[in-house]
């Protein structure tokens, strides 16, 4: 039965009290978050939680889960999806985010900052590259209904981030997707490219372009992915420049800081210069580990309780890597497998975007920040399955 977005408040008023259970993936965390900005004046005791921290309610309420599967039943509280609220198939691919702003404008004005953001929301929803063409096309239309025609447009150009607004040697040396080792964060070998190929933006010097970053990275890959293609970009929202790079931004400010902080995009935009920083500074930081990765390849291929698993050996670095952060880079490289688990000593760590996000959560699993950490795969892989 089709619901209204309001019984949700509605419900909350009457229980005092509403728990919001979310999936660990930046959709529903960007969802989770604008829905709080909506619920801001109910009166009642809201806590939101992922999945594998949120407790059972000791007493009655309504329990509202975003992207995650009902284990089992609850005595005395009322568990339900987003979806029956939103219009949203429980079984579609589709972004949630999407589907909530199409219904919160209309009764809110948006910022458009936060709307920008939902762009980079659906972005993450693919599996390989931000740039993949069929999500988009799967999104086209919803996309059209819910952001603002005037803040976004999708152009055939140079896939690189920030471009067509940064310079292009400034797009060319902060771009991850793809990541290109010798050019990606560094500007000597981004200078020595656009020395190659001249730094004309006319189509000839784009195809010019687009053939020295592939033969690049034809060394390190049978595919290389098009530098040149269909991207989205965004118009007139102060302090947001491309979706693609605040996806990854979004990423690793998790990696950093776990998905809890994130909840807070949709009440303080500030958020996400924050992120942008952290981002930048980061990468720099493990830039030889992942051009390391890119080159070697040195990925050990396990299958744990049956699923397939890539193992990353990480125990020389003295720090924890942006796990997720490192795994999407590979990923849009088709280098590594859909779920990656990272080595360190003698530990197994798990990106918690790979936990089956099933409630209520009832395995003792140590979590820090945004990475699961075990001593066994077997136990690694009892988490995915």
């Amino acid at each position: 039965m089709s619901r209204n977005i309001n019984e949700i408040s509605s419900m909350a008023n009457m229980y005092k009290s509403l728990y919001i259970v979310y999936s660990p993936i930046l959709d529903s965390i960007y969802t989770a978050s604008l829905l709080l900005r909506i619920l801001r004046d109910v009166e009642a005791e809201i806590q939101l939680a992922p999945f594998y921290t949120a407790q059972k309610p000791i007493s009655s309420s309504v329990v509202l889960g975003i992207g995650i599967l009902q284990k089992t039943s609850l005595s005395g509280s009322r568990f339900m999806l987003i979806d029956d609220f939103i219009g949203r198939d429980p079984k579609s691919f589709q972004s949630y985010s999407l589907y909530l702003l199409k219904i919160v404008k209309n009764t809110w004005i948006v910022p458009k900052p936060i709307e920008a953001l939902a762009l980079s929301s659906m972005l993450s929803l693919s599996k390989w590259s931000l740039y993949d063409e069929k999500l988009f096309e799967a999104h086209r239309q919803l996309l059209t209904e819910a952001i603002s025609g005037d803040i976004w447009d999708y152009i055939t150009t140079l896939r690189l981030f920030g471009y067509p607004k940064r310079d292009l040697m400034s797009a060319l040396i902060r771009t991850i997707d793809p990541y290109i080792p010798g050019i990606s964060f560094d500007e000597e070998g981004s200078r020595r490219v656009l020395q190659i190929v001249s730094d004309k933006i006319d189509e000839e010097g784009k195809k010019k372009l687009q053939e020295e970053l592939t033969k690049n990275l034809s060394a390190y890959i049978k595919n290389a992915p098009s530098i040149l293609g269909g991207k989205i970009i965004v118009k007139g929202v102060e302090g947001f420049e491309d979706p693609y790079e605040v996806t990854y931004a979004l990423y690793t400010y998790m990696d950093l800081k776990g998905s809890e902080p994130l909840l807070y995009l949709c009440l303080d935009t500030s958020i996400m210069s924050i992120a942008i920083g952290r981002y930048v500074n980061t990468i720099r930081l493990y830039k030889n580990l992942i051009d390391e990765i890119i080159k070697g390849q040195n990925i050990r291929r396990v299958i744990v309780k049956g699923v397939r698993l890539g193992v990353i050996d990480i125990s020389s670095e003295g720090s924890i890597p942006p796990l997720y952060t490192v795994h999407r880079i590979l990923r849009a490289l088709g280098i590594a497998d859909e779920l990656t688990v990272y080595m360190h000593g003698n530990e197994y760590l798990l990106p918690v975007q790979f936990m089956e996000p099933r409630w209520p959560f009832d395995k003792e699993v140590n979590i820090e920040r945004n990475y699961a950490i075990s001593s066994s795969l077997q136990d690694i892989g009892e988490l995915v399955h």
